[in-house]
């Protein structure tokens, strides 16, 4: 079920002001949530507050620092993706970033105090971003 309380925290925290509105508006209309949600992975870089992004890149999952910061941060997490099985489903940090991983849709991960944006799968790789508050 959509959590319209979650979605604008990751907004009003994580996403540069003068997007939220928009932004919000998309994840909030049925018939614009699948093409809103696309058109912000596409733009996640540009969208996203510099001074939330804590680290970026094609392959943090790898990196010795992402794994400590999931593993500290394995909370229930909301999960915002094109995916109608998982859109708007609360799972484990981990179990999240285990099908964001392994799948090929974009997918939004939003915790208490944080967020995990992957891109969709583009020519030359998949973005990758941790935000914290």
């Amino acid at each position: 079920m959509i959590d319209n309380d979650v979605e604008r925290y990751f907004a009003n925290t994580f996403i540069v002001k003068n997007r939220r509105e928009r932004l919000l508006y998309e994840l909030n209309t049925p018939g614009k949530r699948y093409d809103g949600l696309s058109r912000f992975c596409h733009n996640a870089k540009d969208l996203l507050d510099p001074s939330r992004i804590i680290m970026e890149g094609e392959n943090i999952e790898r990196d010795h620092a992402f794994y400590e910061f999931s593993r500290d941060h394995d909370e229930l997490c909301y999960v915002i993706s094109p995916d109608l099985y998982e859109d708007g489903e609360y799972l484990f940090l981990d179990d999240a970033l285990d099908i964001a991983t392994i799948g090929l849709d974009a997918m939004i991960i939003i915790g208490s105090t944080f967020a995990v944006v992957f891109d969709e799968p583009m020519k030359g790789g998949r973005d990758k971003f941790l935000l914290s508050e």
